[in-house]
């Protein structure tokens, strides 16, 4: 350090100290907390300054959540500093496991060395560190959140941080477009998907998670079931364990899809409809990872069924025949939509195979996002007819003899898997095309930090698990930082993007293309799962896919929060949409409900 800087810096230092601001560091922090502690048991918040200084408690408050901001310094005292210092931490479920990156007095934590952190500790009881990305990424990492803890009581005098502007500084503010939510039906367990009937009917098909399609007839829910699948399904669904409505699952009916040509006597895709399940393992599947995983959690099926002869409101139950078999490392990132696109082709969506970092068990060494000799982490373009009825196609035969392969599929006649559209996808859950443009947008479900909405083409890599977002991710370490060098040129930025400051999971909508609402004309409408899995707060957004500029609505007159878990989207003939939501977490109980968005 040069002479003149150490000068600088020692001015510095005395003149806090003169003039009691408080502050003892050569940089003076933006957030100042002092703690006492209440015997053995918690910190106790004794004094904050300034007094917006990012808390969600009052003075008095035990182990307080306390908000971070990127960037901003923060300083904290500890009154009883021997007895009770003080320690950030990546926090665990429990304090053995808990990672120390910064810990006051004689303990050196893992992150006190890095020059962007400015960790200074005076050793008589106050420390002060800068808010960075890195330092976030240490705090996630392996699963654990962002937390501070008394190093000698650290089971017991422990809190949470709440992190702000990562890694997008830009938060989600309300737009300028007000609407109101009309129930249109309600006792669903998690609607995922609605679909329309494309013969003019109007009839409109909740796919329900758990298993079944609900049909709705002019507006009236139907008191039986166009299809059900429960007795298809992995069995029991739900992770935790509890299977109620406190339980969680990724798994399930996730897609439905009615042929273009449903309602043309002419056509072999007359009175055909396609379905995607998560089911058992009861035979060999088309598509494994590369390599093969050493355990199979379950198979994602499509397959196709016909409307029967007698009731148009019912499926033939012995008109199955299946098309596609795919084994599933993991429970999670399934993909899960359906959707046939202008061109007449099915669009099946399929994420990673789950777990995290796109590592692990059936992930490879370069994990299935970024393999395009694996089927997994694509967008999936095939023609589901058996071949048998389309004779005249000049698109070539699946190996397994039971749908086709378009010719002008990227990989034909190359490496890679024929069927791929388009890869480098986590967990695409739902997409969608624009009804006027026919261009294919899909919501990639994000990791640690980012969420996207992608405009996909062709042979397009959008970037898992090199990217998230428009941010390098390492798969080693499940963080994302700024340094794109050496990233391959080919992988595609998402259109829209936003941070987990405003959600968990983005969860993918429609073009409006509707009359009701015109100043939502051609904008994307789409939400996120939750601010958190702990509650249902999703929320609903509308997003300009030429600027990137995404807005939340104003719900009602009362301007108020949704207060859902948000499932998935529907739009009918008309071009107005639907929010499929649920109060509960799972696929389990009767919270589900159908929204229509309308003008206010």
């Amino acid at each position: 350090m040069d002479a003149r800087k150490l000068k600088k810096e020692f001015l510095v230092v005395l003149a806090g100290v003169l003039c009691g601001t408080g502050s003892i560091w050569a940089s003076s922090p933006d957030v100042s907390w002092t703690f006492g502690n209440v015997g053995l048991i918690s910190y106790r918040l004794d004094s904050f300054q300034p007094a917006d200084a990012g808390l969600d408690a009052s003075i008095g408050a035990q182990n307080p959540a306390l908000t971070l901001q990127l960037g901003k310094r923060y300083q904290v005292t500890i009154t009883d500093y021997l007895t009770h210092p003080f320690e950030v931490i990546a926090k665990a479920s429990s304090a053995g496991a808990d990672t120390v990156l910064l810990s006051m007095g004689t303990t050196v934590g893992s992150f006190e060395a890095k020059p962007e952190v400015e960790w200074e500790d005076n050793k008589l009881g106050t420390v002060a560190f800068t808010m960075t990305f890195s330092l976030y990424n240490a705090m996630t990492t392996q699963g654990k959140t962002p937390g501070y803890r008394c190093r000698i009581h650290p089971s017991t005098m422990r809190g949470n941080f709440a992190v702000e502007g990562l890694p997008i500084a830009e938060r989600i503010e309300k737009g300028a477009v007000s609407i109101e939510l009309e129930t249109v039906a309600s006792g669903f367990a998690a609607p995922v998907d609605l679909q329309i009937s494309p013969d003019g009917t109007g009839r409109l098909f909740v796919i329900d998670q758990a298993g079944k399609i609900y049909l709705i007839v002019n507006g009236v829910l139907q008191p039986a079931l166009f299809l059900d699948l429960t007795n298809r399904l992995v069995s029991p669904l739900g992770i935790i364990g509890s299977h109620d409505e406190n339980d969680y699952d990724e798994r399930g009916f996730l897609g439905l899809a009615f042929h273009p040509d449903f309602a043309n006597p002419a056509s072999p895709g007359n009175q055909k409809i396609y379905t995607y399940t998560s089911e058992p393992i009861t035979s060999p599947a088309d598509f494994t990872t590369d390599p093969a995983p050493a355990s199979i959690n379950h198979q994602s099926v499509i397959a196709e069924w016909t409307v029967a002869v007698s009731d148009a409101n019912l499926i033939d139950p012995n008109s199955r025949r299946e098309i596609l078999r795919i084994d599933q490392p993991q429970f999670n990132h399934n993909g899960g939509m359906l959707a046939f696109g202008p061109d007449g082709y099915l669009y099946i969506s399929l994420g990673d195979g789950g777990a995290a970092n796109d590592s692990g068990d059936g992930h490879g060494p370069a994990g299935n996002g970024q393999n395009i000799n694996t089927i997994h982490g694509s967008i999936v373009r095939i023609d589901p007819l058996d071949p048998l009825t389309t004779p005249d196609s000049n698109d070539l035969v699946a190996a397994n003899g039971k749908y086709r392969i378009p010719v002008d599929n990227p990989f034909v006649g190359l490496d890679g898997i024929d069927e791929i559209f388009a890869h480098g996808f986590r967990n695409p859950f739902r997409f969608s095309f624009d009804s006027v443009t026919g261009k294919l947008i899909v919501a990639d479900v994000g990791q640690n930090n980012v969420e996207e909405i992608n405009i996909v083409e062709r042979e397009g890599n959008y970037g898992w698990n090199l990217k998230e977002g428009t941010f390098r991710f390492d798969p080693a370490t499940g963080q994302v930082s700024g340094n794109l060098a050496g990233l391959p040129a080919e992988l595609t930025d998402p259109a829209a993007e936003y941070d987990h400051d405003d959600g968990i999971a983005v969860v993918g909508g429609y073009i409006y293309n509707g009359t009701a609402i015109p100043e939502l004309a051609g904008k994307y409408v789409f939400g996120d799962f939750s601010r958190s899995f702990a509650a249902p707060a999703g929320r609903l957004f509308y997003a300009d896919l030429e600027t990137g500029l995404i807005q939340e609505f104003i719900i009602g007159a009362d301007n108020h929060e949704l207060g859902l878990y948000v499932k998935g989207f529907g739009v009918d003939a008309d071009g107005e949409i639907y929010v499929l939501a649920s109060s509960t977490l799972g696929p389990y109980g009767t919270g589900g409900v159908v929204l229509k968005i309308v003008g206010l």
